[in-house]
């Protein structure tokens, strides 16, 4: 006797995962609002001969556990890039088993820095969980911001192990090609949006993908894939200082929030002084 094709009960099992695979591809992205106060603003640019003007330039303060807002400014700045000294590598572990947030500084010059952070879109109320990630329920958005902002508020406030690295080569890149490059992705963004995926299309890989240092690097290599293990791939990779052991490089990348205030005139000085007197950077010691 034939057996029916529905009579087979592993059909049944399959069937509520093929509804949520049809429901997840269906749904499309969009930048139609509400969002959560600190994403409501999408950033842009554009090039002016050698400037850069950036919009929407996200610099909020937040009370003391980084939950409520207290105030809100948003920042139209013009950038010189023949002023681009540097990039600065990012990472914030939130959570354990290499669960970090990766973004990306640009220094142009003393105390000038300006930060570009992907990151997955909330509407109010939601709150960011990897597994969400995959069935496209966050879009993506880049946000250009303060130091102040998105560093203070996870060094200072939420007590997240903030590690800052200066990015000492790139392969054949410059800074100027990456920060342009970068800027290019966050207009399309401010156009077009696209989906946040926890693996595939995150804070880290949206970074990596315009580094020729990474062009080998598998995507399922762990520490891409758990991006708080990711300077270690750095440091491998001499993309960051590696003329001394990971742990001492490490140590001098960890900001260490008891040493200033967001407020302060001299928060991006402080936050680096674990790299006083490596190499030409001058920044003030540790006191």
């Amino acid at each position: 006797m034939v057996k029916r094709w529905y009579k087979k009960p592993w059909l049944y099992a399959l069937l509520p995962i093929a509804l949520l695979a049809i429901v997840v591809l269906l749904h499309s992205p969009s930048n139609e609002g509400p969002w959560k106060p600190e994403q409501r603003r999408t950033a842009f640019a554009r090039q002016e001969g050698r400037s850069l003007i950036v919009h929407n330039i996200r610099d909020f303060r937040y009370d003391r556990r980084g939950a409520a807002i207290r105030s809100q400014e948003y920042l139209d700045k013009r950038y010189d890039l023949d002023e681009l000294q540097g990039i600065w590598f990012g990472l914030s572990h939130f959570g354990p088993y290499g669960l970090a947030h990766s973004f990306l500084s640009f220094e142009f010059g003393p105390g000038q820095y300006l930060v570009l952070s992907v990151e997955a879109r909330q509407r109010p109320g939601q709150h960011y969980q990897p597994v969400m990630g995959l069935l496209r329920k966050y879009t993506k958005i880049y946000v250009a911001s303060t130091e102040q902002d998105v560093i203070g508020v996870r060094s200072q406030l939420r007590g997240e192990r903030v590690l800052l690295y200066p990015v000492v080569k790139d392969g054949n890149s410059t800074a100027e090609e990456l920060l342009l490059a970068l800027i290019d992705d966050m207009n399309a963004l401010h156009e077009q949006p696209e989906f946040y995926n926890t693996l595939l299309d995150n804070c880290l890989t949206n970074l990596l993908k315009h580094s020729t240092s990474f062009e080998d690097i598998s995507a399922v290599d762990l520490r891409v894939l758990l991006p708080g293990h990711t300077d270690r791939l750095t440091y491998a990779l001499g993309t960051t200082p590696n003329t001394m052991s990971f742990d001492t490089a490490r140590n001098m990348a960890t900001v260490d929030p008891s040493l200033t205030a967001i407020d302060d005139d001299d928060f991006s000085d402080r936050i680096r002084c674990g790299w006083h007197g490596y190499g030409k950077l001058q920044f003030p010691a540790c006191r």
